[in-house]
């Protein structure tokens, strides 16, 4: 199912299996596993790299849902970022713990944004 989702955006866009795989930075043969069905099981960040250069979500893909949207232009997750989460985690950091830094970063860049604009 996640094959022909694939494969039928990959049509619609003109890529070839090479120029997708490209686009994507994946292997060729990853991505025809994909597609034939014979890996129904890609990994996400995987999933992330091919949606990101098909211009859809993940979600789309994965049939979740059968509307297509134009994907957002925020990165995939990458290696570096899943190794920095996995550190933090286990080190005892817990999602809540993830929220309210992110919060208080948000709350710090909106105070100097401020600062900056003279108010």
């Amino acid at each position: 199912m996640i094959g022909d989702r694939i494969k039928e955006m990959r049509l619609q866009k003109r890529y070839s299996i090479t120029r997708l795989a490209e686009k994507a930075q994946i292997s060729k043969s990853y991505l025809s596993q994909i597609e034939k069905g014979s890996n129904s099981n890609p990994s996400l960040q995987m999933l992330h790299k091919i949606a990101a250069s098909l211009g859809t979500s993940v979600d789309y893909l994965i049939n979740e849902t059968n509307e297509h949207t134009e994907a957002e232009t925020a990165p995939y997750i990458t290696e570096e970022w899943m190794e920095l989460l996995s550190k933090a985690i286990s080190k005892g950091m817990t999602k809540e713990d993830f929220i309210e830094f992110y919060q208080y970063l948000s709350f710090k860049k909106n105070l100097q944004t401020v600062k900056d604009s003279g108010h």
